[in-house]
């Protein structure tokens, strides 16, 4: 068990994936163990959480745009993950132009609170600009702002302030969305509904997947280990699956027989997405305690 003397934390960004999984830890009790005991939340507008009663005595919600406000609540720990993951909106030169301004104006403000620890929500993707391994401009946009921003962030050694970047890949988990870009979403979505999984992708497609709680647990951990002189880590599973097994594997999950039909793969290109975690693992002496078989299960029930 982690002991600190932490008390409050600020999610800069909570109506995403991460954000409302860092949140539901929290609701659940899984965060007082590092004595977190009070959060924090920055978004711009309303959003739903999974039908759940959120402990407002210890979350304060604040809808505010943070490329605007002039003022943040006082933490002792920060994450900001005010991007938006999904890709498409990228064609947009606006969103990019909006989150650049977004963590400037967040560096600026945190600056002021030179006791803090501030963790930034990076991407695996930033790996694959070096190699140009883009299937369409608006991933290499989004690895672009990614970058900017872990630049922006290390910026904060220059103000005492302890930083670290994570580097984060593919998760699961109740918040996962089902109606947009991200397959396993769409597999567990249609498979439960509809008896089908479609496969669109012409290329062999590998992938790994994280479960959210030792998603979050991975991410704490990662803030608290904040230092002067900024740390970068991977967070995600080192687990390859292929996305047709992956297919077959949430099929086997349901009584009713699912049908999967695919294309047939027209490109010798391998899309690969599965993080190197070994420093990880071993700086924070941590593991993965959900393997995929089992965190699908648990997704099912939130579908």
């Amino acid at each position: 068990m982690i002991t600190t003397n932490y008390q409050s934390l600020t999610i800069v960004g909570g109506s995403g994936f991460i954000g409302k999984s860092i949140i539901d830890s929290f609701n659940n009790g899984f965060l007082y163990k590092y004595n977190i005991n009070k959060i924090n939340v920055i978004c711009r507008k309303k959003f739903k959480f999974r039908k759940k009663k959120l402990n407002l005595k210890k979350i304060n919600i604040f809808y505010t745009d943070i490329s605007k406000t002039k003022k943040i609540p006082f933490s002792d720990l920060y994450i900001y993950a005010a991007e938006t993951t999904d890709i498409l909106l990228y064609k947009n030169k606006k969103i990019i132009k909006s989150h650049k301004k977004s963590i400037k104006n967040f560096i600026n403000l945190i600056s002021k609170h030179s006791e803090a620890k501030v963790l930034y929500i990076s991407s695996g993707s930033v790996y694959y600009l070096k190699h140009n391994k883009f299937s369409n401009s608006y991933k290499k946009e989004y690895s672009l702002l990614k970058i900017f921003s872990e630049n922006q962030i290390k910026k904060l050694s220059n103000k005492n302030i302890k930083t670290s970047i994570a580097r984060c890949f593919s998760f699961i988990g109740p918040h996962l969305p089902v109606k947009k870009h991200y397959a396993i979403g769409n597999f567990l979505y249609s498979a439960k509904y509809n008896n089908k999984i479609s496969i669109k992708k012409k290329m062999k497609v590998i992938r790994s997947y994280m479960y959210a709680d030792d998603m979050v647990k991975w991410l704490i951990m990662i803030l608290l280990k904040s230092k002067k002189k900024t740390i970068t880590y991977n967070v995600g599973s080192d687990k390859p699956i292929e996305i047709n097994d992956l297919a077959k594997k949430i099929s086997k999950l349901f009584k009713n027989k699912v049908k999967i039909s695919k294309v047939s793969n027209v490109s010798n290109k391998i899309d690969k997405y599965v993080p190197n975690i070994s420093k990880t693992k071993i700086d924070l002496k941590i593991k993965t305690l959900n393997n995929l078989t089992n965190s699908l299960k648990k997704c099912l029930k939130f579908i």
